[in-house]
């Protein structure tokens, strides 16, 4: 790890961190120096203003200030979860937006929430940053009620005001939210055989099961665990697999992929839940996992509100190949 320091001349005017570091960083470094490398130096607190960790782009700098930067090469651009695939977000992801919310559609492979490494993008920081940037305010609000799993796509809705926080929770907490996956699946030898329009409902109670390489799985239990019930309709069944639309009434962690596996309809892409030593003939880019619908009665307006991510192009390719 490199460190650098300078100290803002007495001459200079006032100025934004991230302005500042973007001229003097390149020189510092003897190499170009992207936006979105200075974005995340910022953010994964690797900056120092008068020996303070700022993560905040638009600080002001003043002359004389001392600006510290802790730049690692490898730590930004190699290893695990280091790698930025997503630094900013698209206008092109924003499915809704009026003066209380806004909904976007989330990548597969990017957490919903800051996670604990601190360079890792996640979607809540980037929707932070885009209001922040366009509206000019380091301190935009965001209210995150709901989440997805990493490598789950599709709608995530949050709060642009603080009075809209009580209706939106309202509306998840009294299930007064209509949500809508789509998922394509394995039928495991043993499983049921399904036909294009069937319906069945699944209703157990999920509790933590096991552990595999560190990360939680979630399954039916007999004693404790949540009530967890899921509607599903075959939209389209294969020989191979089966495309199918899950309804959840409830909000478990992992109850879509923990209920579609114990069916024996594990969700192609699934690391945690598909069974191990299987590797199917068509190999899945991604969990095969996409939140496609949100339904619900604005928390303000009482509008009545449809939100709809299309499915995403590695889904659609996948379901290609079955046809």
């Amino acid at each position: 790890m490199q460190r650098f320091q300078t100290r803002i001349p007495l001459s200079t005017q006032k100025t934004r961190l991230d302005h500042f570091l973007a001229e003097w960083l390149p020189t510092a470094l003897s190499k170009e120096v992207s936006r979105t490398t200075i974005r995340n130096l910022i953010m994964g607190g690797a900056v120092y203003v008068n020996r303070h960790r700022c993560k905040n782009s638009f600080t002001p700098l003043f002359s004389g200030a001392i600006v510290e930067v802790y730049y690692d090469e490898e730590r930004l651009f190699k290893g695990k979860a280091r790698k930025i695939a997503v630094s900013r977000l698209s206008t092109d992801r924003i499915l809704f937006e009026d003066q209380w919310l806004i909904a976007v559609n989330k990548p597969s492979g990017l957490p919903t929430q800051p996670t604990l490494d601190p360079l890792r993008p996640n979607l809540f920081g980037l929707v932070q940053t885009l209001l922040s940037e366009r509206e000019q305010n380091p301190d935009a609000y965001v209210g995150l009620h709901h989440r997805l799993d990493r490598d789950t796509s599709g709608v995530v809705l949050f709060t642009k005001r603080e009075d809209a926080n009580k209706g939106v929770a309202e509306l998840f907490s009294e299930h007064h939210i209509r949500k809508s996956y789509h998922a394509i699946s394995w039928r495991a030898p043993g499983g049921r055989v399904l036909a294009t329009g069937d319906e069945f409902t699944i209703e157990n109670y999920l509790g933590l099961v096991s552990e595999r390489s560190g990360k939680k799985c979630y399954g039916a239990v007999s004693s404790g665990g949540d009530l967890a019930i899921t509607d599903f309709r075959v939209i389209e069944a294969f020989r191979d697999g089966v495309w199918l639309e899950a309804k959840p009434e409830t909000g478990r962690t992992h109850q879509i992929r923990a209920h579609l596996s114990e069916e024996l309809f594990p969700i192609f892409g699934d690391e945690l839940y598909f069974p191990a030593g299987i590797r199917p003939i068509l190999p899945p880019p991604r969990l095969m996992l996409h939140a496609h619908l949100l339904q619900f009665d604005h928390p303000v307006t009482g509008d009545p509100i449809r939100i709809e991510a299309a499915l995403p192009e590695e889904l659609v390719n996948y379901l290609a190949q079955f046809k």
